[in-house]
């Protein structure tokens, strides 16, 4: 019988980098992007949010049937469309959505005020902790 006096460690330097091939390639798949929302955040002593109160917000509201609302009057899409159409570029523009109303709609409204160059849009949700 033949001594051993070392260790061999091809086969096992060869699977590791077969598992870290794996690893990689499957790393590469993974999703990591995320709608970076911030919900806006004011004092209420501030000047700047006395300026924000001051002015005349618009409340658009989708329900879990795609339906548009405007101040809660419901509206068509073209009718919700000509009236972003008159409002100056620094109203601010309030958006809520039913958690089961489609993306689709949602999107048409931020595309919608994104052509029409309103920059003030805050979107309503509701915090999981305080519904407790």
């Amino acid at each position: 019988m033949k001594k051993m006096d070392s260790m061999n460690l091809v086969p096992f330097i060869d699977i590791m980098l077969v598992l870290l091939v794996i690893v990689l390639t499957t790393a590469s798949f993974v999703s990591t992007s995320k709608l970076p929302i911030n919900i806006p955040k004011v004092d209420e002593n501030s000047s700047q949010a006395q300026k924000v109160l001051d002015k005349k917000q618009v409340h658009i509201a989708i329900n879990n049937h795609g339906k548009y609302y405007l101040d809660n009057k419901e509206v068509s899409f073209d009718t919700l469309k000509n009236k972003i159409n008159s409002y100056p570029k620094d109203t601010p523009v309030v958006l809520e959505g039913d958690k089961d109303s489609d993306l689709d709609s949602f999107v048409k409204i931020v595309d919608l005020l994104q052509k029409n160059d309103l920059k003030e849009i805050y979107i309503l949700v509701e915090d999981k902790n305080q519904t407790k």
